[in-house]
């Protein structure tokens, strides 16, 4: 299941690079794709002997001119350019068709676009003319099905990999590094591994403390050496965690690590001390001494081991230990030098800079790239005893990168100007253009970060290039980013947010007051301070059809913050009522489309939570007269169908919705928005006809998981709520998938209950409780002990709280009796509900007395529970359990005659698949009992 989703992340990210990629670099790896798609040789014309574009003849063609494929990296190719009642047209795919068949009578035509289809265009195009007449002879391959071929070629043959991985540097680093994907950054191009490193690391753990901070220059080789030493270790250590020290703040807490990049914080100290566990904190600016890791104790006296990188030094503490340079013989092939022939040149040049791995790595690479000739370049740096007198080694970095093309060097200080040496890809396509980032990335300046999407500069790369730091450039470029996508939140631009969240509130501060625009609303999608202090201004402001879109969304969710800082329920509401209004206002005085949908979407949310259900669902609709394909308005469609007001009109438009989402997301994870998906998930449960039909087909079940395992490695905290729909839904049945999806994620199972929002602790406390009860029967003994222990965190967080609803008493009793903690679980029960008539509550409540031996009050209270679960419509599929407890009560009693009779109650109630079997099982179990008790024997 975890590679799978990895495969599919991976797939995605290639997906951002084909979307940005130029006309010339498409029709050359295109070119290619479609000789083995054919599996023969074609001829390519498209460009000239310069790669300019050649007008009088197709781009490519079989020697009978049977195939022809056409190449566009046009943005508007999957347009219609019709009106709505028209017949659609897509004129540069009608062109393309129409150019093919100019050249004579092919077979098969290939439309290569660089483009992702919009959803509606198949079914538009088969009713174009040219869809009519020419469907069968054309094949579209998008950049969604591009980045499927590419991958499956790539996979299946390393040269056809390598092929192209020069044109998608990002995707040869993910293919790379598949094993350690999202947990771990990539090695560098140019990498050695050097034995003097490693065994100083290993000397240093072998020496009992376990922990070793290697400290170095920047540069020295530090991260590659962790990296290193991972990859070695990893199966004798068993689980690893890598964070960075930008991760880790001075005076902040371990067991509460928000990344920088925006996303779910995570638990590394309950990682850390649940098993033994490698901890890399890579880059680490300050110092640490023996209270830096109290946290980590247990961890660390059950074998675990914490590597620190840092360029800081403290003199006379043990866990520090130099970077040793490297061997010569190490730094000769990080040079790219044959040491049996190395030139008197090459060998002062190796012994000036072996201090520094990167430096060798850099000059290889740029000199290689750029066709520069190395021995004139190794005697011009060593005739600059100016440059060799540097300590850090920015100077000869800086000569090195000088001989960069003067687009890269460009781009390159544009990078390191503004202040972060990590970018989101697609958004550094837009900022430096695609084609600076992939020549950065073929020359290994630019690197995979860990997390899936980002690449990353070297703080020395950016120290030695660095002119004038200015924040502007970058937010301006954020901005614009922000304003093409027309505010929707990808996560491309929201990790990118996060990443410069100081760089845009600093040029928010340096512009005077002005009207709402998109830097403003950038800046509160990163939540915090930031979006308190601008929203704060706008909540009482005005939207009028005069409004930019921008203003539109800041002042609604200016408002929507507003509205939660109201206490009274009935003034929150009448606020809603107010808000909603005002947009029908503005909708009725006769507003451009682009802002119609938006106030339809805002006026039916308000609705909604102003209890008016039946107006809201008509809003919602109204959208999809509009855009029939808008995935928001589905899912707030299917958020109504769930509420306890739905009328049947309401439950079955909710319904309808919700299969048209799942269709979506099975048709490929990334043809719908990722948090639309997760919410789709997560509302799965009140929809148990679209449940059967997903667990009637295994492979639906681990598609959704793919979409959870996804989530997860983009750290969206919407990720809880979607893990327990599928855990509470599909655990039982498809235990092998649920199994998967926890391992693929140990990390975001410790997720610390202070630093998500209290709304999602329930989610996650029952979440981890129903996937700890599946590691258990599967015997995953270490998994379910790591669950339970995170579920017992948020049990106990959420009765820290204070007053607790019933769904969340439920959740709370069902951690501890997973923790074998029964009295404590009645305990709860007594606390926050002690005269309940909840069935869900009785339920647990007699599991509860049933562990402490209390058999007679057990089977009392188990009765009672089926006798209310009868009456309530949701409990309909469950009746079965109930009748199984009364069994295992009656069982305890001893009372096997009754145990039996339960025990065929409940498979006379429904239950199927795998719980049917373990029925007959306990039935068949409790009747071999029955017989060896019979009078007489």
């Amino acid at each position: 299941m975890q590679s799978e989703s990895i495969k599919k992340r991976i797939i995605k990210s290639l997906i951002d690079e084909i979307v940005s990629i130029d006309a010339t670099s498409l029709e050359l790896f295109g070119h290619r794709l479609l000789e083995l798609i054919e599996k023969k040789k074609l001829i390519h014309h498209g460009l000239n002997k310069d790669h300019r574009p050649v007008g009088y003849t197709v781009d490519t063609f079989s020697q009978s001119s049977d195939v022809i494929g056409e190449y566009s990296a046009e943005k508007t190719y999957f347009v219609n350019a019709s009106k709505e009642y028209e017949t659609p047209c897509f004129p540069k795919v009608a062109n393309d068709i129409d150019h093919a068949l100019s050249h004579g009578n092919p077979k098969k035509i290939y439309l290569i676009a660089s483009q992702e289809e919009k959803e509606s265009f198949r079914a538009k195009f088969l009713k174009s003319d040219h869809g009519q007449k020419y469907a069968n002879l054309v094949e579209i391959l998008d950049a969604r099905e591009l980045a499927k071929r590419i991958y499956e070629f790539s996979v299946a043959n390393p040269s056809d990999g390598a092929f192209f991985g020069d044109f998608f540097p990002d995707f040869a680093k993910n293919l790379e590094n598949y094993e350690y994907y999202g947990r771990i950054p990539s090695r560098c191009e140019n990498h050695q591994s050097d034995d003097l490193v490693l065994s100083a690391v290993q000397k240093q753990f072998e020496s009992g403390t376990g922990v070793c901070v290697l400290h170095g220059l920047s540069g020295s080789g530090k991260t590659q050496a962790a990296i290193d030493y991972v990859r070695q270790n990893v199966d004798r250590i068993g689980n690893y965690i890598w964070i960075y020290g930008d991760d880790f703040k001075k005076g902040t807490t371990l067991s509460s690590i928000k990344r920088s990049r925006g996303g779910t914080p995570f638990n590394v100290a309950g990682a850390f001390n649940s098993c033994p566990t490698l901890l890399v904190i890579d880059n680490l600016d300050w110092a640490v001494d023996e209270s830096t890791f109290e946290e980590l104790k247990l961890g660390l006296a059950a074998g675990g081991l914490i590597l620190v990188t840092s360029t800081l030094n403290l003199p006379g503490q043990s866990y520090y230990v130099a970077t040793p340079s490297l061997s010569f013989e190490t730094a000769v092939k990080v040079l790219g030098e044959d040491i049996s022939k190395l030139s008197e040149l090459a060998r002062c040049y190796v012994e000036a800079c072996r201090f520094s791995p990167l430096i060798l790595a850099t000059t290889r690479s740029i000199c290689k790239v750029n066709g520069i000739d190395k021995e004139s370049f190794y005697k011009e740096v060593l005739e600059k005893p100016d440059l060799l007198s540097s300590q850090d080694g920015t100077s000869i970095l800086r000569e090195v990168l000088s001989r960069l093309d003067t687009h890269s060097q460009e781009a390159l200080v544009m990078i390191a100007n503004s202040t972060s040496g990590t970018h989101d890809a697609r958004f550094l396509g837009a900022f430096i253009t695609q084609t600076a980032s992939i020549n950065l990335q073929r020359l290994s300046i630019l690197q995979s970060a860990t997390t899936p999407g980002l690449l990353k500069v070297h703080d020395l790369i950016c120290d030695a290039v660095r002119t004038t730091p200015d924040a502007q450039p970058v937010s301006d470029a954020i901005e614009r980013f922000v304003a093409e996508g027309s505010g929707e939140m990808l996560t491309s631009a929201i990790r990118q947010i996060h990443l410069c969240e100081k760089q845009l509130m600093a040029t928010h501060r340096a512009r005077s007051t002005r009207q709402p625009d998109w830097l403003m609303y950038a800046l509160m999608q990163a939540g915090g301070d930031a979006r308190s202090e601008i929203a704060a201004k706008l909540h009482g402001l005005k939207i009028t059809g005069k409004c930019s879109l921008a203003e539109v969304l800041c002042i609604v969710d200016a408002k929507e913050d507003f509205a939660y800082t109201i206490a009274d329920n009935v003034a929150r509401e009448a606020y809603y009522k107010q808000c909603a209004d005002e947009y029908q206002s503005v909708i009725d005085s006769g507003v451009r489309d682009e802002l119609k949908v938006e106030l339809l979407h805002h006026r039916g949310k308000a609705l909604r939570r102003s209890g008016s259900a039946a107006e809201a669902l008509s809003s919602f609709q109204e959208i999809l007269a509009y855009r029939s394909e808008w995935h928001a308005a589905h899912g707030q469609i299917a958020h109504l169908g769930t509420q306890k007001e739905a009328n049947d009109q309401m439950k079955a438009a909710g319904e309808a919705s919700m299969i048209w989402l799942v269709e979506r997301i099975l048709s490929g994870y990334s043809a719908v928005p990722l948090r639309v998906s997760l919410a789709a998930i997560a509302r799965l449960r009140s929809y148990p006809k679209v449940i059967s039909a997903i667990s009637a087909e295994p492979e639906k079940v681990k598609q959704l998981s793919d979409v959870i395992a996804i989530a997860a490695l983009d750290g969206l905290d919407q990720f809880y709520e979607a893990f327990l729909a599928f855990t509470s839904k599909f655990g039982y049945e498809h235990i092998d998938v649920t199994i998967a999806l926890a391992g693929a994620m140990p990390e975001l199972l410790t997720v610390p209950p202070e630093s998500i929002d209290t709304k999602q602790w329930t989610s996650a406390c029952e979440a981890l409780s129903n996937t700890a009860q599946s590691a258990k029967s599967v015997g995953k003994a270490k998994l379910a002990n790591r669950l339970i222990a995170s579920a017992t965190i948020f049990a106990q967080a959420l009765v820290n709280a204070g007053e607790l609803k019933p769904f969340s008493v439920r959740a709370v009793m069902k951690a501890f009796l997973a923790a074998d903690m029964p009295d404590r679980a009645l305990d709860i029960c007594e606390q926050f509900a002690p005269k309940t008539k909840d069935h869900w509550l009785l339920y647990r409540k007699s599991q509860a007395l049933l562990e402490l031996g209390n058999t007679q009050p057990a089977l009392d209270v188990a009765l009672e529970a089926l006798k209310v679960a009868k009456q309530d419509s949701k409990a309909e599929d469950r009746i079965a359990s109930y009748y199984e407890l009364l069994s295992k009560c009656a069982e305890a009693i001893p009372d096997i005659s009754t145990a039996i009779a339960y025990c065929q109650d409940a498979t006379r109630s429904g239950a199927g698949g795998k719980y049917m079997q373990q029925l007959k099982e306990r039935l068949s179990r409790l009747k071999a009992a029955a017989a060896q008790v019979q009078p007489g024997t």
